[in-house]
């Protein structure tokens, strides 16, 4: 267990040009949420990149854009010449040498496609936050470390953040 809490530093934008359907101040917000509940899950706190490593301070991004911009990226970096969901640059999960700088993680960046998380919530108007905040705490678990190259992988990863989501709409 932790003897000093956890400062979490991230930054959210959005290059998306139309309506996002959701507030940003809401998932400003339920960003720590997602954050203080993965560090309840045991698996997680006890296996993710910066496990017994000395700091204070986890920052990264988050970046809204759409499916053009994601398209791009994903063929760029992924040779995937398709849009998707989301897309994840864990820098200090993926760097051998896993440097901490002024007690601060740099984890990295997530992107998210708006206009594919609008198609997969669907219908629902509650059902875009809902898909961000999965695709969200999705990209959290990537930058933690977290693949799933295997489907037993996916589904601990799936299984993770449906607890994450339930809590935090329980209000834990």
């Amino acid at each position: 267990m932790r003897k000093t809490k956890i400062k979490y530093l991230f930054n959210i934008e959005s290059e998306y040009k139309e309506n996002l359907n959701f507030d940003l101040d809401d998932i400003h917000s339920a960003v720590p949420k997602i954050l203080d509940n993965l560090f309840l899950v045991k698996e997680i706190s006890d296996s993710a990149c910066f496990f017994g490593m000395d700091f204070k301070n986890l920052s990264f991004d988050i970046l809204f854009t759409d499916d053009i911009k994601i398209q791009k990226i994903n063929r760029e970096y992924r040779e995937k010449d398709t849009p998707t969901d989301v897309i994840t640059f864990a820098l200090f999960a993926d760097d051998d040498f896993k440097m901490v700088l002024d007690e601060e993680i740099n984890l990295g960046e997530i992107i998210i496609s708006v206009d594919t998380a609008k198609k997969q919530a669907g219908n629902n108007p509650l059902g875009i936050k809902n898909e961000i905040l999965t695709l969200i705490c999705h990209g959290i678990l990537h930058l933690f470390g977290f693949d799933h190259q295997t489907e037993e992988d996916y589904n601990f990863i799936v299984d993770v953040q449906n607890r994450v989501l339930q809590a935090i709409d329980e209000g834990c």
